[in-house]
């Protein structure tokens, strides 16, 4: 649950900067209509988005969309792609309004048109951390830790 909000807020922060450091002309269509995440939204999901790792705070893992099912799967098509960075990827996409946010290997937060696949913003940390090398998910902190 922790990992969770932390992921929400880094989004959230995200939108916030990009939004307010940008002229009200250079901010596109799509991130004008962005609402903010409240906490009825965060509890109650819109169908149409993906406001958790598991979608729901119970972990409930699925879509309530009916637009896909047994009949027409079959007639899926890749609409769009997108090369994330190298590293463990075990990244869970939230969508908000449209808008898929992805968390990268090294500190990159990128914001995508979840329509068209388009890079709406990205921020990458460059903060002077330890880079993912080998085993991501075997991090290695610089701080010491009782066992």
């Amino acid at each position: 649950m922790p990992r969770i909000r932390l992921v929400v807020t880094v989004v959230a922060i995200g939108m916030g900067v990009v939004v307010a450091g940008a002229q009200v002309s250079e901010v596109k269509p799509i991130l004008r209509d962005v609402r903010l995440v409240t906490d009825q939204m965060l509890r109650e999901p819109s169908a149409d988005d993906w406001l958790h790792w598991r979608r729901t705070y119970d972990g409930w893992g699925y879509s309530p969309l009916k637009e896909i099912n047994r009949h027409n799967v079959q007639q899926l098509q890749l609409a769009w792609e997108w090369a994330m960075d190298p590293g463990s990827q075990v990244t869970t996409p939230l969508v908000h309004d449209g808008v898929m946010y992805l968390a990268s290997p090294n500190s990159i937060v990128q914001a995508l048109d979840a329509a068209t696949g388009d890079l709406l913003w990205e921020f990458r940390d460059e903060a002077e951390l330890p880079r993912c090398a080998g085993r991501c998910g075997a991090w290695r902190s610089t701080r010491t830790r009782s066992t």
